[in-house]
């Protein structure tokens, strides 16, 4: 029988063995690959371009620029009463930061009409009777006219009104030394508020106009700069070249059919939003069909100006996504706009995105016509045209 120093000698011999095989496994396999793939990864400035931009752009969005907080609410006030009370009141609002007033409307009609057109989120009416009735001890009704197109927007500004009323009311009782009955059900200041387009706030209505946009940027962008890359890739592009094609008529005949595609994508949506949601149309069909069509152009544009740079199917992937994520979270298409920090905003209304959004729920909820929503039209336009213009540029000179 072997005894112990035996048995140790033989399992250190095993152990040595194993390590052996170990060294010669990572010196002769995982070494001269793993340096190989660095030295590929250190020459390849897109792929570090790729591994570190990514991951801070989306650092910075979620970290600075989206906000759940409701901030700075568009608000219209309508002063009937034109009394220090009612002065105390639009005050006192401005002064919780949730609301940013806009204007003081003079009727009622303008501000029906800046609800309609997106320029106030929320409208507030004080009675003629503000200041007397509130002298007098007595109960006195405040409307407040909320879009509810954003539910999120929508219930959170109705909590600070109602808790506005409340608090003002406490205050005013103290002040009467008649107590506060504010516990108890009694408020002074009775705000009622009324939700406009979306009465139910449904959170749907809020997601799937905007959405639309999103699935018309995405298919038209992504579906276009694949095909031209994928060409270049299997070197068919040089073969275009030859032909008596001028560079326009390529481009045209290249994007002409996604163009086609986008606009079936989108009214198939439409469709399908009525049929699943039951969000009809509420404005002018013809208004957003013509709005669909401008930011296609500035969609195939980007498109266009990505298989420029791009050099595989790959990076064009990457380089739409990077494109598409601030279209996502910068435009109100999710989370509140006008709680954004201001550089943010300036990177917002930068994207055509942002115009579309805002066109769409204007249209589709709201019932805007196209002199409401002049100012996004005319930026979607102008963008539009910008983009487009740089793409043909840029086109030109890669195939030239």
């Amino acid at each position: 029988m072997q005894n112990a120093s035996e048995w140790e000698i033989q399992d250190k011999d095993k152990f040595n063995e194993k390590d052996n095989r170990l060294k010669a496994f990572w010196q002769h396999e995982v070494k001269p690959v793993l340096l190989k793939e660095w030295i590929h990864i250190l020459n390849d400035p897109s792929t570090l371009r790729i591994a570190i931009i990514i991951p801070l752009f989306q650092l910075i969005i979620f970290g600075f620029a989206i906000n759940n907080e409701v901030r700075n609410i568009r608000t219209y006030i309508f002063d009937q009463s034109l009394s220090s009370s009612s002065a105390a009141f639009v005050e006192k609002l401005e002064a919780t930061t949730f609301f940013k007033i806009k204007k003081f409307a003079i009727s009622r009609n303008e501000l029906s009409d800046a609800l309609v057109s997106g320029k106030a989120q929320v409208a507030i009416v004080i009675p003629p009777d503000y200041g007397r009735k509130l002298n007098a001890g007595q109960v006195v009704s405040i409307q407040a006219l909320i879009d509810g197109s954003d539910s999120t927007v929508a219930n959170q500004a109705a909590a600070a009104i109602q808790q506005l009323g409340v608090n003002l009311s406490t205050e005013i009782l103290e002040k009467k030394k008649q107590g506060s009955f504010t516990k108890g059900g009694f408020n002074l200041i009775d705000v009622r508020s009324r939700f406009l387009f979306n009465p139910n706030l449904k959170t749907p209505f809020f997601i799937v106009p905007a959405l639309l946009g999103i699935i018309v940027f995405l298919v038209t962008t992504f579906l276009c700069c694949l095909s031209i890359v994928k060409e270049k890739e299997r070197g068919t592009m040089e073969q275009l070249l030859v032909t008596p094609l001028s560079p326009l008529g390529l481009m045209a005949g290249k994007i002409i059919p996604y163009i086609g595609l986008g606009f079936f994508d989108f009214n198939l949506s439409l469709l399908f939003m009525y049929v699943a949601f039951g969000i009809p149309v509420k404005g002018n069909l013809l208004v957003l069909e013509i709005a669909v069509l401008i930011f296609m152009f500035s969609a195939l544009g980007i498109s266009l100006i990505i298989s420029s740079v791009a050099e595989n199917q790959a990076q064009a992937a990457q380089l739409t996504q990077m494109s598409l994520l601030p279209s996502i979270f910068l435009s109100g298409y999710v989370f509140p706009f006008d709680s954004m920090p201001l550089i943010f905003k300036c990177i917002g209304y930068a994207l055509p995105v942002t115009h579309f959004v805002s066109i769409s729920r204007g249209i589709i909820l709201r019932g805007a016509e196209i002199h409401h929503l002049w100012i996004p039209l005319t930026a979607l336009l102008v963008e539009g045209i910008i983009i487009f213009g740089i793409s043909v540029r840029v086109f030109k000179r890669q195939i030239g």
